[in-house]
């Protein structure tokens, strides 16, 4: 009776748990996907900075400074479209990321 008291419970703390342990990963998982993706984002805007200053410090003359100011256009054009893509990965992470938990929790609710 004792033995059937114990794994009665045991199953049930492990049904408690099993949704906990599933968040926790998927929270894990996330968060590195989420931090993955700000690194690399992070970086590529480092490099666009880095190559625009490279551009200004070679200014010499005249032409050179018409040069760089086309050149600021395009990348004030490039940089826009970048951050337009990066704020629709982004949302489409988060999307991603609420139907995971989403679907956890509608599993966990129907068990």
């Amino acid at each position: 009776m004792a033995n059937e008291a114990l794994t009665k419970m045991s199953e049930q703390y492990q049904n408690f748990l099993n949704p906990v342990i599933k968040a926790n990963k998927l929270s894990a998982a996330n968060l590195e996907a989420l931090v993955n993706f700000q690194m690399n984002a992070l970086q590529s805007y480092i490099n666009l900075a880095m190559d625009r200053m490279k551009a200004a410090a070679d200014i010499n003359d005249p032409a050179s400074l018409q040069t760089f100011l086309s050149s600021q256009a395009e990348s004030i054009s490039s940089l826009h479209q970048k951050f337009l893509g990066d704020t629709k990965a982004l949302a489409d992470l988060m999307a991603g990321f609420k139907a995971e938990f989403d679907k956890l929790i509608k599993d966990s609710i129907a068990k």
